[in-house]
């Protein structure tokens, strides 16, 4: 009994795995046959040579698992015995070797690129040129681990009887010989590739995430293969789950103009339509409409991308087939797990395969795609997810003009690997489609006209400070309008906070700043659906592509345009009144100093545009008023031609190698952001339970109270507050309170008295 895994039963057994390995490689070659055969022949590899070489490497992928150490190793485990004096040495390098032998007697041989064996040898630990992740290996000052003949015998049967070929019988190598070997794949590899950088990158990248997928989901769910990762949904089944959906909420469907073009589009495509005008539905009739290995949603914030998720996992898809992932997913599902008593069903390996897109329906901040390109994290599963997949970006014009040019350099990836792109957004300025119209090869997006001349909104600009218009605000209050207040910075929407509230106002107060339990709650109680109980809310920028709500009245302070586009999206969302009144007012200091000091000529231009063009503006109006401020804008500045480059020098320094970039730093590399987050747990109100979820080993839960605070309040304000314990828990001793968030005044007031 020779075992892959530590069970003594059927599934534990080396040749059951290789089995549903080589099942789910079969099956994955015979959906996207037709995907993987277009890619393949622009990298200069027939389909047939390809199948061959990667049915190979995962018939032995694990064969290095036969070695004597690692069979005593799943034993003991297996039978619950004591671990101390066992020896681990790597199998991948045992497989590895194996492979090589295969590979260089096989007849024309003119390119020295083994993706197949490449992909063996990284397929657990990180591959850099150095061979670090196998120091232990190569420096090992023993007798390399047999593996017995009968092992051997067992692992060339098996690969047999799935139709591998068979070019060699391993034999234990000379380590000085076999650490050589080694370092000549490396090296004549790397000499390969610097012959064809960008088409055996996604060789490599093809094989590797499908060597992954095989193996991960041979080892967790294979018998539910085909039910979870199986995309059968079509465009009608879509149309028809949106008319019960609307039906269950009182409204009538009315078949949209849009929505059809988008169902019969072909290709990659940019749809421009305002807010509630259905681009979820009309993004997953274009997806579906192509048949595409996987459905891909990007999203510009964890907070949106939540949304969605939830969105599409109740009305559109069964939730088995559809993922979440970025760096709050595992929070947010265990959370979610644990208010349900749930927590004991979390399956750490269903967070696994969401983070690397392996369910056919994704969602995702952008983020989590965009670092592919830093070869970091599980980058080959993530890329090879995009095989003949239709992949949507939404909100596309949040980005600043760096993560544009990443964008831009992922969205030339998505169309190598054979996919399809649709780039969504309410607002779109004519200098950002049309750099996507070029990026495409379109000639027209497709805009949503039956709703251009639609007037939600009177639009009024007030000549007047924040606190010159504060009278106004009552007014409406007192008139029982549904009111908000946006502004541009976290200070100021504390101050008001504690202004509203002092005159007895009902008042919520919504910014980044507060704990992610208690920001949920504010978001939940915003969202029910028989309204909230509050008269005023006030918010930061994070109501802007947040949350699904509605006000009767905004006012928000002068923003660039295409921000306030869509904060006046929030105002009149339903259309349930004949008009909403958007308010703007006059940018503090602080925002233009601060918030927007790398848009001061836009913030400008958007002021006087606004003074000379107030009213019932239409869908039309608004877009104009957009392509006024943005008329003069240079996109391929500095930031954007850094951003568009920066794949092409990883590619040219870093090759086809990993890079080992923590989790947490991949969002500083695909945002231009000049505010740094540290964050910190208050340990007045929240010690003594993130405690006790670290003794539970509740560790996905502790986020929740953790408050992401810039770095320049956490150096003034909180690093010497810090509360010592024995967790190493970013703990201190802040003032924070649930309804505003940290009281910074309070915090300079004892700062002072501490000196």
């Amino acid at each position: 009994m020779y075992l892959a895994k530590p069970v003594k039963n059927e599934e534990g057994l080396y040749e059951y795995h290789v089995k549903g390995c080589i099942d789910i490689f079969n099956f994955e070659i015979k959906n996207k046959y037709s995907a993987f055969e277009k890619v393949l022949s622009k990298c200069n590899v027939s389909i047939d040579e390809f199948i061959e070489n990667m049915r190979n490497a995962i018939a032995f992928h694990d064969f290095g698992k036969l070695n004597n150490y690692f069979q005593d190793y799943m034993n003991r485990k297996a039978d619950e015995k004591k671990l101390t004096g066992v020896k681990h040495f790597r199998h991948e390098v045992l497989s590895c070797l194996f492979l090589i032998e295969a590979f260089l007697k096989k007849e024309n041989k003119n390119v020295f690129f083994p993706y197949d064996v490449l992909s063996v040898l990284g397929h657990h630990k990180i591959l850099t040129k150095d061979l670090k992740s196998f120091e232990r290996e190569i420096l090992w000052d023993d007798k390399w681990p047999d593996i017995p003949k009968e092992a051997m015998d067992l692992a060339v049967e098996t690969a047999k009887s799935f139709g591998a070929e068979v070019f060699s019988e391993y034999k234990i190598q000379n380590k000085q010989i076999a650490n050589k070997v080694l370092k000549a794949i490396i090296e004549k590899s790397s000499r390969e590739f610097e012959k064809d950088r960008k088409n055996l990158r996604v060789l490599y990248s093809l094989s590797k995430g499908l060597l992954h997928n095989c193996d991960w989901i041979s080892s967790s769910t294979k018998n539910e293969y085909e039910k979870a990762y199986t995309l059968n949904t079509t465009p009608s089944v879509i149309e028809n789950n949106l008319k019960n959906k609307l039906k269950s909420e009182n409204k009538k469907y009315v078949k949209r103009r849009f929505h059809k073009l988008c169902a019969e589009s072909k290709g990659s495509n940019i749809v421009i339509a305002p807010t509630g005008s259905g681009k979820t539905e009309a993004a997953l009739m274009w997806a579906l409409n192509l048949k595409p290995g996987k459905v891909i949603f990007l999203m510009p914030t964890m907070v949106t991308s939540n949304s969605l998720y939830e969105r599409l996992s109740t009305n559109y898809f069964p939730s088995e087939i559809c993922g979440l992932t970025h760096s709050g997913a595992e929070t947010y599902f265990f959370d979610k797990l644990r208010k349900n008593d749930e927590e004991e069903t979390y399956d750490k390996f269903a967070m696994l395969h969401q983070k690397a897109f392996l369910p056919p329906v994704m969602v995702s901040t952008v983020d989590q795609l965009l670092t592919t390109g830093f070869n970091t994290g599980f980058w080959t599963q993530k890329e090879y997810a995009l095989l003949g997949s239709s992949v949507i970006f939404d909100e596309i014009h949040a980005y600043d003009s760096y993560t544009i040019g990443l964008i831009t350099s992922t969205v030339k990836k998505i169309l190598d690997f054979g996919g399809k792109v649709l780039l969504m957004s309410a607002t779109m300025p004519e200098f950002l489609k049309k750099h996507f119209l070029n990026l495409l090869g379109l000639k027209n997006a497709v805009v949503a006209e039956e709703f251009m001349d639609r007037v939600s909104n009177e639009w009024i600009y007030i000549d007047k400070d924040l606190p010159e218009i504060r009278e106004n605000i009552l007014e409406e209050i007192s008139n029982g309008k549904k009111t908000a207040l946006i502004v541009n910075d976290i200070e100021t929407a504390k101050k008001e906070y504690k202004f509203f509230s002092g005159k007895g106002i009902e008042t919520l107060c919504l910014h980044s700043e507060f704990t992610l339990e208690d920001r949920n709650k504010k978001e939940k109680i915003l969202t029910q659906k028989d309204g909230h109980p509050y008269q005023l809310i006030i918010s930061t920028q994070v109501i802007e592509v947040s949350l699904d709500i509605s006000f009767d009245v905004m006012f928000s302070e002068c923003a660039p345009i295409d921000s306030l586009v869509q904060r006046a999206g929030r105002c009149n969302r339903h259309g349930l009144i004949e008009y909403g009144r958007f308010y703007v007012f006059n940018p503090s200091e602080i925002s233009l100093k601060w918030v927007y000091k790398r848009q001061q000529d836009i913030m400008e231009k958007t002021k006087d545009v606004l003074k000379n063009n107030t009213g019932k503006l239409s869908e039309n109006d608004i877009a104009s008023l957009v392509e006024e401020v943005y008329k003069d804008f240079d996109l391929y500045n500095e930031d954007y031609n850094s951003g568009a480059k920066i794949f092409d020098e990883i590619l040219q320094k870093h090759e086809f190698f990993d890079l080992n970039i923590l989790e947490e730093d991949e969002k500083l590399l695909t945002r231009k952001s000049d505010i740094i987050k540290i964050p910190i747990i208050p340990a007045n109100q929240y010690k003594e339970k993130v405690e006790e979820h670290f003794i539970k080993k509740q560790y996905k839960l502790i986020p929740l109270y953790e408050v992401p605070v810039s770095i320049n309040k956490f150096k003034k304000y909180i690093q010497r507050k810090i509360i010592d314990n024995k967790f190493k828990l970013p703990l201190f001793s802040v003032d924070y309170n649930s309804d505003y968030g940290i009281d910074y005044e309070k915090e300079e007031e004892t700062s002072f008295f501490s000196l």
